[in-house]
């Protein structure tokens, strides 16, 4: 035989096996399906047989003899139905009881946090078979412990994986968080087990790995934020189950229980909220850069009401007439600033950050855009003018209202805009 050969006549044996399986898989079934119609065959025949007897009978009886043979065959199959119907009744009586005892668990244990094993343990019940004959598998209720054990050999690769190949873009499709919450799990285990020295390699190089994630990708506002929450996520965690009163206020017992038993990180967590803050600082920053050049166009030059320009003096109108081009980059200058607001804040809500801290970005943002081009309309003498200042009054007011439609109105960013009406009005003077 030809090597080129062998392929193929091993192919053919596998293919003849097949065959050969599927066949008998066939001819048992079909043996089955035969036995299953001979017994139905057999019983239609005797309940025939009865059938004929009865009626013979009834041919052979009087009137009065066969209303009452009539009347105890109906009698008969009422009876019979009457004793399936309660067999019936009874095997539902038994499935409501057991019903009842399931919903009372699982509403006892959707208290304590156990949503999502109910929703799975659900869901694998509508799939078993409603047969009574059939056995089933029972689950046995567990109680987890919240801890993720991991080897130390395993370290590196955790940080690896967890922090710095960890892309915003995938990030975004998981819990809010879920870095936080996977290496606050290992931090539990290596305070179970008692090991120091595990843990305090755990804290040291996830900072380190989340400092040089943010100094590599400084430049991408995205990634940076996902640190941001991250990082005060976990800062949280390590309140909240600290084992000091002072965050226990809020938890509940069960909560509680999973408290941290032998070591004290009230030291890891000021190096947290420091590196929190040096991520916010560096965040702010890139933002602030982004925004700087958007500021005067925006603020200052764009001229969005038609015909106040005829009111300058007559010796700066030269300098502030603009072209066409000129007047169709400022509007996109105002629009450009208007879309990197809706930038930002879309970021901070598909990384959840908190509230709070949501409010302190546009705050800070909006005091800086308000101090520079406060700083450069007190430059430009051209700007002091009636004329100017109900320009700048009219595109402050779509700061204002973004602010608004956002929910920000109450953050304080709108207490950065009000230092514009008492320059505005000084303007007539200069």
């Amino acid at each position: 035989m030809c090597p080129d050969e062998a392929p193929y006549v091993l192919m053919c044996e596998i293919c003849e096996e097949l065959l050969e399986n599927q066949l008998q898989k066939t001819e048992k079934d079909s043996k089955k399906k035969e036995v299953t119609l001979k017994k139905q065959v057999k019983d239609l025949k005797e309940e025939n047989e009865k059938q004929q007897k009865i009626i013979q009978q009834n041919l052979q009886l009087g009137p009065e003899a066969k209303i009452e043979a009539t009347m105890q065959h109906e009698i008969t199959r009422l009876t019979s139905e009457n004793l399936d119907l309660r067999e019936s009744n009874d095997k539902n009586q038994d499935q409501i009881r057991k019903l009842k005892k399931m919903l009372k668990t699982y509403a006892k244990r959707l208290k304590d946090g156990e949503a999502a094993e109910i929703a799975a343990e659900m869901d694998k019940d509508d799939t078993k078979s409603s047969e009574d004959n059939v056995a089933h598998v029972k689950h046995r209720e567990r109680n987890y412990m919240g801890m993720l054990e991991y080897r130390k050999e395993d370290e590196q690769a955790l940080i690896k994986n967890l922090i710095m190949d960890l892309k915003p873009r995938v990030a975004v499709g998981l819990l809010p968080g879920l870095p936080a919450y996977v290496l606050f799990m290992c931090v539990r285990h290596t305070d179970y087990v008692n090991d120091d020295e595990k843990v305090r390699g755990l804290l040291t190089n996830t900072i380190n790995g989340i400092k040089k994630c943010v100094k590599k990708h400084h430049s991408d506002v995205e990634r940076v934020t996902l640190w941001l929450t991250n990082t005060c996520r976990l800062l949280h965690t390590l309140k909240q189950y600290s084992g000091e009163k002072a965050f226990q206020a809020d938890n509940s017992p069960r909560q509680n229980e999973h408290g941290l038993r032998n070591f004290d990180l009230s030291e890891y967590r000021q190096v947290f909220s420091d590196l929190a803050v040096w991520i916010y600082q560096t965040m702010i920053k890139q933002m602030q850069e982004s925004v700087q050049q958007m500021i005067v166009p925006a603020v200052l030059e764009h001229e969005a009401i038609a015909g106040l320009t005829a009111s300058k003096p007559s010796g700066m109108r030269g300098r502030s007439s603009s072209n066409a081009n000129e007047l169709e980059e400022k509007e996109l200058s105002l629009d450009s600033l208007m879309k990197v607001m809706n930038k930002y804040s879309q970021i901070l809500a598909q990384h959840a950050v908190d509230p709070e801290l949501v409010k302190q970005i546009f705050r800070q943002l909006y005091y800086f855009v308000a101090s520079g081009a406060l700083n450069n309309l007190l430059l430009r003498k051209d700007m002091c003018n009636w004329s100017k200042g109900m320009q700048i009054r009219y595109n402050l007011s779509h700061l204002e209202q973004w602010l608004r439609d956002n929910k920000l109105g109450e953050s304080g960013a709108l207490s950065a805009l009000t230092y514009y009406p008492a320059q505005l009005g000084q303007e007539n003077r200069c």
